[in-house]
Protein backbone atom coordinates (compact mmCIF):
# COMPACT_ATOMS: atom_id res chain seq x y z
CA UNK A 1 0.00 0.00 0.00
CA UNK A 2 1.15 3.61 -0.57
CA UNK A 3 0.14 7.12 -0.65
CA UNK A 4 1.65 7.92 -3.73
CA UNK A 5 -2.30 8.02 -5.03
CA UNK A 6 -4.43 10.25 -4.80
CA UNK A 7 -8.59 9.74 -5.12
CA UNK A 8 -10.83 12.11 -5.26
CA UNK A 9 -14.56 10.03 -5.60
CA UNK A 10 -18.30 11.23 -5.44
CA UNK A 11 -21.48 9.45 -4.59
CA UNK A 12 -24.25 9.89 -6.98
CA UNK A 13 -27.52 10.25 -4.99
CA UNK A 14 -31.13 10.14 -6.06
CA UNK A 15 -31.68 7.44 -8.46
CA UNK A 16 -28.41 7.59 -10.13
CA UNK A 17 -27.11 6.33 -6.78
CA UNK A 18 -29.08 2.91 -6.66
CA UNK A 19 -27.26 1.69 -9.94
CA UNK A 20 -23.62 3.95 -9.78
CA UNK A 21 -22.09 3.64 -6.22
CA UNK A 22 -19.05 6.31 -7.25
CA UNK A 23 -17.60 8.45 -9.92
CA UNK A 24 -13.94 8.73 -8.72
CA UNK A 25 -10.64 9.42 -9.80
CA UNK A 26 -7.16 8.40 -9.11
CA UNK A 27 -3.67 10.15 -9.87
CA UNK A 28 -0.59 9.21 -8.74
CA UNK A 29 2.49 11.09 -8.31
CA UNK A 30 4.85 8.08 -8.26
CA UNK A 31 4.47 4.47 -9.15
CA UNK A 32 3.38 2.32 -6.58
CA UNK A 33 0.47 -0.47 -5.88
CA UNK A 34 -2.87 -0.80 -4.22
CA UNK A 35 -5.08 -3.48 -3.29
CA UNK A 36 -8.23 -2.40 -3.91
CA UNK A 37 -11.31 -4.81 -2.20
CA UNK A 38 -14.21 -6.72 -3.69
CA UNK A 39 -17.30 -5.69 -3.21
CA UNK A 40 -19.23 -8.03 -5.85
CA UNK A 41 -19.63 -4.33 -8.21
CA UNK A 42 -18.68 -4.09 -11.86
CA UNK A 43 -16.15 -0.98 -13.13
CA UNK A 44 -15.71 0.67 -15.81
CA UNK A 45 -11.82 2.53 -16.45
CA UNK A 46 -11.02 4.83 -18.33
CA UNK A 47 -6.99 5.75 -18.69
CA UNK A 48 -5.87 9.02 -19.29
CA UNK A 49 -2.41 9.12 -18.82
CA UNK A 50 0.47 6.80 -17.75
CA UNK A 51 -0.16 2.74 -17.12
CA UNK A 52 -2.17 0.85 -14.86
CA UNK A 53 -2.29 -3.11 -14.40
CA UNK A 54 -4.86 -4.85 -12.45
CA UNK A 55 -3.53 -8.58 -11.50
CA UNK A 56 -0.88 -7.85 -13.62
CA UNK A 57 -3.22 -7.21 -16.87
CA UNK A 58 -2.90 -3.86 -18.37
CA UNK A 59 -6.00 -1.50 -18.46
CA UNK A 60 -6.36 -0.52 -21.98
CA UNK A 61 -6.56 2.66 -23.27
CA UNK A 62 -9.78 3.31 -24.38
CA UNK A 63 -12.16 1.70 -21.88
CA UNK A 64 -11.73 -1.18 -19.68
CA UNK A 65 -14.42 -3.04 -18.12
CA UNK A 66 -14.74 -5.57 -14.76
CA UNK A 67 -17.50 -7.15 -14.70
CA UNK A 68 -18.87 -8.63 -10.60
CA UNK A 69 -15.41 -8.48 -8.55
CA UNK A 70 -15.82 -11.11 -6.22
CA UNK A 71 -12.04 -11.44 -5.25
CA UNK A 72 -9.56 -8.18 -4.11
CA UNK A 73 -7.17 -7.23 -6.87
CA UNK A 74 -4.22 -5.53 -6.95
CA UNK A 75 -4.09 -2.14 -9.01
CA UNK A 76 -0.13 -1.16 -10.06
CA UNK A 77 0.30 1.97 -11.44
CA UNK A 78 3.25 4.32 -12.93
CA UNK A 79 4.07 7.77 -12.08
CA UNK A 80 2.04 10.57 -13.53
CA UNK A 81 -0.94 8.09 -13.49
CA UNK A 82 -4.11 9.93 -14.29
CA UNK A 83 -7.21 6.87 -14.13
CA UNK A 84 -11.08 7.95 -14.22
CA UNK A 85 -13.85 5.57 -13.58
CA UNK A 86 -17.35 4.29 -12.54
CA UNK A 87 -18.16 1.86 -10.37
CA UNK A 88 -21.64 0.22 -10.11
CA UNK A 89 -23.65 -1.38 -7.42
CA UNK A 90 -23.50 -4.99 -7.08
CA UNK A 91 -25.88 -5.66 -9.15
CA UNK A 92 -26.69 -2.15 -10.76
CA UNK A 93 -24.72 -2.49 -14.59
CA UNK A 94 -26.83 -5.97 -14.88
CA UNK A 95 -30.32 -3.74 -14.11
CA UNK A 96 -29.22 -1.16 -16.11
CA UNK A 97 -28.82 -3.52 -19.00
CA UNK A 98 -32.07 -4.86 -18.38
CA UNK A 99 -33.23 -1.75 -19.57
CA UNK A 100 -31.09 -1.17 -22.21
CA UNK A 101 -29.72 2.48 -20.25
CA UNK A 102 -27.08 4.53 -22.05
CA UNK A 103 -24.80 3.74 -19.66
CA UNK A 104 -24.33 0.09 -20.49
CA UNK A 105 -24.22 0.67 -24.85
CA UNK A 106 -20.69 -0.21 -25.59
CA UNK A 107 -20.61 2.90 -28.68
CA UNK A 108 -21.59 5.24 -25.35
CA UNK A 109 -18.88 3.97 -23.25
CA UNK A 110 -16.19 4.53 -26.49
CA UNK A 111 -17.74 7.58 -26.65
CA UNK A 112 -17.57 8.83 -22.98
CA UNK A 113 -13.71 7.11 -23.42
CA UNK A 114 -12.92 9.63 -25.93
CA UNK A 115 -14.39 12.65 -24.52
CA UNK A 116 -12.61 12.25 -21.05
CA UNK A 117 -8.76 12.37 -22.54
CA UNK A 118 -9.63 16.06 -22.26
CA UNK A 119 -10.68 15.83 -18.71
CA UNK A 120 -8.64 16.96 -15.80
CA UNK A 121 -10.61 17.00 -12.55
CA UNK A 122 -13.86 15.20 -11.67
CA UNK A 123 -15.81 18.27 -12.72
CA UNK A 124 -14.94 17.73 -15.92
CA UNK A 125 -15.60 14.15 -16.14
CA UNK A 126 -19.21 14.26 -14.56
CA UNK A 127 -20.22 16.78 -17.12
CA UNK A 128 -19.12 15.00 -19.86
CA UNK A 129 -21.67 11.64 -17.70
CA UNK A 130 -24.69 14.29 -17.70
CA UNK A 131 -26.23 13.30 -20.55
CA UNK A 132 -25.91 9.72 -19.91
CA UNK A 133 -26.92 9.92 -16.72
CA UNK A 134 -31.03 10.04 -16.56
CA UNK A 135 -32.07 7.60 -14.61
CA UNK A 136 -35.93 7.92 -13.88
CA UNK A 137 -36.84 5.33 -16.07
CA UNK A 138 -35.15 2.74 -14.52
CA UNK A 139 -37.41 1.46 -11.45
CA UNK A 140 -38.22 -2.36 -11.15
CA UNK A 141 -39.32 -3.83 -8.06
CA UNK A 142 -37.41 -6.78 -8.49
CA UNK A 143 -34.61 -4.81 -8.65
CA UNK A 144 -35.43 -3.18 -5.38
CA UNK A 145 -35.59 -6.66 -3.73
CA UNK A 146 -31.99 -7.12 -4.23
CA UNK A 147 -30.90 -3.76 -3.35
CA UNK A 148 -32.52 -4.32 -0.28
CA UNK A 149 -31.22 -7.84 0.17
CA UNK A 150 -27.53 -6.36 -0.18
CA UNK A 151 -28.58 -3.46 2.14
CA UNK A 152 -29.34 -6.05 4.49
CA UNK A 153 -26.00 -7.63 4.31
CA UNK A 154 -24.11 -4.79 4.55
CA UNK A 155 -25.53 -3.92 7.77
CA UNK A 156 -24.06 -7.00 9.24
CA UNK A 157 -26.98 -9.30 9.33
CA UNK A 158 -26.80 -12.88 8.58
CA UNK A 159 -28.06 -14.40 5.37
CA UNK A 160 -31.24 -15.95 7.08
CA UNK A 161 -32.52 -12.85 8.66
CA UNK A 162 -31.49 -10.87 4.88
CA UNK A 163 -33.64 -13.52 3.06
CA UNK A 164 -35.92 -13.23 5.72
CA UNK A 165 -36.88 -9.60 4.96
CA UNK A 166 -37.56 -9.97 1.04
CA UNK A 167 -40.99 -10.62 0.42
CA UNK A 168 -39.57 -13.52 -2.28
CA UNK A 169 -38.74 -17.11 -1.60
CA UNK A 170 -35.63 -18.11 -1.60
CA UNK A 171 -35.49 -19.85 -4.42
CA UNK A 172 -36.46 -16.43 -6.34
CA UNK A 173 -34.52 -14.58 -4.98
CA UNK A 174 -31.61 -17.08 -5.41
CA UNK A 175 -32.35 -16.64 -8.93
CA UNK A 176 -32.23 -13.26 -8.90
CA UNK A 177 -29.13 -12.35 -7.36
CA UNK A 178 -27.37 -15.28 -9.51
CA UNK A 179 -28.19 -13.40 -12.47
CA UNK A 180 -27.83 -9.62 -11.49
CA UNK A 181 -24.70 -10.23 -9.27
CA UNK A 182 -23.14 -13.28 -10.97
CA UNK A 183 -23.15 -14.86 -8.17
CA UNK A 184 -25.16 -16.69 -4.87
CA UNK A 185 -26.28 -14.55 -2.26
CA UNK A 186 -24.31 -16.96 -0.03
CA UNK A 187 -21.23 -16.11 -1.84
CA UNK A 188 -22.25 -12.30 -1.66
CA UNK A 189 -22.94 -12.81 2.21
CA UNK A 190 -18.98 -14.07 2.27
CA UNK A 191 -18.09 -10.86 0.54
CA UNK A 192 -19.38 -8.53 2.80
CA UNK A 193 -18.89 -10.94 6.27
CA UNK A 194 -14.81 -10.51 4.74
CA UNK A 195 -15.39 -6.86 4.03
CA UNK A 196 -16.94 -6.18 7.87
CA UNK A 197 -13.78 -8.29 9.16
CA UNK A 198 -11.33 -5.73 6.95
CA UNK A 199 -13.36 -2.71 8.69
CA UNK A 200 -12.78 -4.15 12.05
CA UNK A 201 -9.06 -5.61 11.97
CA UNK A 202 -8.36 -1.32 10.60
CA UNK A 203 -10.25 0.13 13.43
CA UNK A 204 -9.78 -2.20 16.14
CA UNK A 205 -6.45 -2.58 16.39
CA UNK A 206 -6.06 -3.52 20.14
CA UNK A 207 -8.81 -6.48 18.90
CA UNK A 208 -7.20 -9.72 18.97
CA UNK A 209 -7.46 -12.15 15.52
CA UNK A 210 -9.83 -14.18 17.17
CA UNK A 211 -12.52 -11.57 18.79
CA UNK A 212 -12.69 -10.09 15.80
CA UNK A 213 -13.26 -13.39 14.12
CA UNK A 214 -16.66 -14.17 16.38
CA UNK A 215 -17.35 -10.46 16.12
CA UNK A 216 -17.59 -10.72 12.27
CA UNK A 217 -20.05 -14.25 12.17
CA UNK A 218 -17.33 -16.48 11.52
CA UNK A 219 -17.14 -19.62 13.82
CA UNK A 220 -13.13 -18.91 14.89
CA UNK A 221 -9.76 -17.96 14.10
CA UNK A 222 -9.24 -20.30 11.23
CA UNK A 223 -12.86 -19.85 9.09
CA UNK A 224 -11.74 -15.63 9.55
CA UNK A 225 -8.18 -16.59 7.68
CA UNK A 226 -9.73 -18.91 5.07
CA UNK A 227 -12.45 -16.83 4.04
CA UNK A 228 -10.00 -13.90 4.34
CA UNK A 229 -7.26 -15.62 1.80
CA UNK A 230 -9.66 -16.62 -0.58
CA UNK A 231 -11.32 -13.30 -1.21
CA UNK A 232 -8.27 -10.65 0.20
CA UNK A 233 -6.10 -13.09 -1.21
CA UNK A 234 -3.43 -12.24 1.78
CA UNK A 235 -3.96 -13.51 5.33
CA UNK A 236 -5.43 -11.02 8.16
CA UNK A 237 -2.48 -11.00 9.65
CA UNK A 238 -1.10 -9.72 6.69
CA UNK A 239 -3.47 -7.09 6.20
CA UNK A 240 -3.57 -5.43 9.35
CA UNK A 241 0.33 -5.61 9.09
CA UNK A 242 -0.09 -3.64 5.39
CA UNK A 243 -2.34 -1.32 7.25
CA UNK A 244 0.02 -0.43 10.21
CA UNK A 245 2.65 0.25 7.55
CA UNK A 246 0.48 2.66 5.86
CA UNK A 247 -0.24 4.57 8.84
CA UNK A 248 3.28 5.45 9.50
Amino acid sequence: MTEALSLDIEAPQGDAGKYVQAIWLARSALAGEVWLPSDAGTGVTFLIKGSALVDDAPIKHAYDFQRHSIQSKKLSYSSEMLLFGLRFQPAGFTQLESFGHPLTDPKNLAFIAKKVRCCSDLTDFKKILEPFFDFSQTHDHIADFTRAFIQQLSEHNSLLDALGQIPLSQRQLERHIKHQCGITPKHLERIYRVRHAMNEIKTKTDSTLTQIALECGFSDQSHLVREFKSIVKITPAKYRTLIAAHKR
